[in-house]
């Protein structure tokens, strides 16, 4: 990789912030991932103003590692990858005592997992090794879906389980996290799964352990599109097989917010929180933020857009927070999360959809809609009758030309009338 040598004015990237006496330039860090398993790319990430990195998963004993394949599907805005070369434990070690030596003001994670038969203990023992390579955090790895969770989930079968298969359960990972953090005298963050639905749970027992932070994944485990004339094959170039692959990237992010939200609804104001999964942009950090957010991971968009994306969001967050007088991150910390409201309290306004006239063409995407018996093409124009409209608003985004919008009429429904 290419590394630079312009220096980045602090003022580009400054957005301090401090977790358990670490001191992080900013609340961004490098997730861990391809773009954090060199000491180049550890130089690069602290000259293009990142607050932290999180070096590329380590497991021990030895794990599924492969060749990588990846494939960034456009269109589609997802990226996939089926196969992946791991760290070897002594290589993380390497890598961060290094890493340790050729930056200043970059906090360097140590992310890893134990798959082995020791437990505990053999967690313990990474963790303690880790600390004396110089690690400024220890992050647990209870997420990465393609470890033994891919196999199980494909049919297979392992000895021993690690990653999303357990990560799900919330006594097991608040167990191990709790003897970590009793073993080593530096911070541990756990790196959660959101496969099997109870993040939430599991970062409040977490937190009611002592850990100082917990996140969540940026991907998905699933099927990526595949030829239906060769179902057999895998759309990964140089690669046989199809199998199930790591999700990430853009589509990400509805889901990763909600698992924000659910973590800060289930654990409360006072933890941190890392929120990761689908951000590229400044709106999508604030939206994080603002479901529940301490600080943000990205990873997939430094793999396909590089690490100078950093100046340009902490830039906007601020040029933001001026605009609207906030302070801290913490003003608008959970705004949206606060106002999250179950349908059961939700209160919906009375409405029909109106047509304008000069902007219809009449092409008739509008009366295709299954659900609605509202609208009808007469002399090239749609016709709504109002006693049909429910309100749903379909038509509004299904119309080509913006030529439908909704007009409320006045009354507000909830389920108490």
């Amino acid at each position: 990789m290419k590394v630079g040598t312009d220096k980045i004015p602090e003022a580009d990237y400054l957005l301090p912030m401090e977790v358990a006496g670490v001191k992080f330039r900013n609340p961004f860090v490098v997730g861990s991932g391809p773009t954090v398993k060199t000491v180049d790319m550890l130089r690069e990430i602290e000259r293009t103003g990142w607050g932290g990195a999180s070096v590329k998963l380590a497991i021990d004993p030895k794990y599924i590692s492969l060749p990588p394949r990846y494939r960034w599907l456009k269109k589609e805005k997802y990226h996939a990858f089926t196969a992946e070369t791991r760290l070897m434990f002594d290589e993380s070690l390497r890598l961060i005592e290094q890493g340790r030596k050729v930056t200043k003001d970059l906090v360097i994670y140590a992310n890893f997992a134990y798959a082995g038969t020791e437990g505990d203990e053999g967690w313990i023992r990474m963790a303690k090794q880790f600390e004396a390579a110089g690690a400024h955090v220890l992050e647990l790895n209870m997420c990465c879906p393609n470890m033994s969770f891919n196999v199980v989930t494909s049919g297979g079968k392992m000895v021993t389980l690690s990653g999303a298969s357990v990560g799900s359960n919330a006594e097991v990972v608040s167990k191990t996290a709790k003897a970590i953090k009793d073993a080593v005298n530096i911070p541990v963050f756990v790196k959660l799964t959101p496969e099997g639905g109870k993040v939430g749970d599991v970062a409040k027992a977490c937190f009611d352990l002592g850990i100082v932070s917990v996140g969540t994944t940026g991907n998905r485990l699933a099927i990526p599109e595949f030829d239906i004339n060769n179902p057999g094959n895998g759309i990964c170039h140089l690669q046989d097989e199809p199998t199930l692959a790591c999700f990430s990237g853009p589509w990400l992010k509805p889901l990763a917010l909600r698992d924000v939200y659910e973590m800060r609804m289930k654990s409360g104001p006072v933890p941190n929180i890392m929120g990761s999964g689908g951000i590229e942009n400044w709106v999508d950090s604030v939206q994080m933020m603002m479901c529940g957010a301490d600080m943000i991971q990205i990873c997939t968009a430094t793999m396909t857009k590089g690490f100078g994306i950093l100046p340009n969001i902490v830039k906007n967050i601020k040029k933001f927070m001026d605009e609207k007088g906030y302070k801290s991150y913490l003003d608008f910390r959970d705004l949206t999360a606060k106002k999250i409201t179950g349908a059961n309290g939700l209160h919906l306004h009375s409405g029909v959809a109106v047509v304008d006239m000069n902007k219809c063409t009449g092409c008739g995407a509008c009366e295709k809609i299954g659900h609605c018996y509202a609208i009808t093409i007469k002399d090239k124009k749609a016709i709504i009758e109002p006693e049909k409209c429910t309100g749903c608003a379909e038509c509004t985004d299904v119309c080509n030309f913006a030529a439908i919008t909704m007009k409320d009429t006045g009354e507000i429904i909830t389920l108490a009338k």
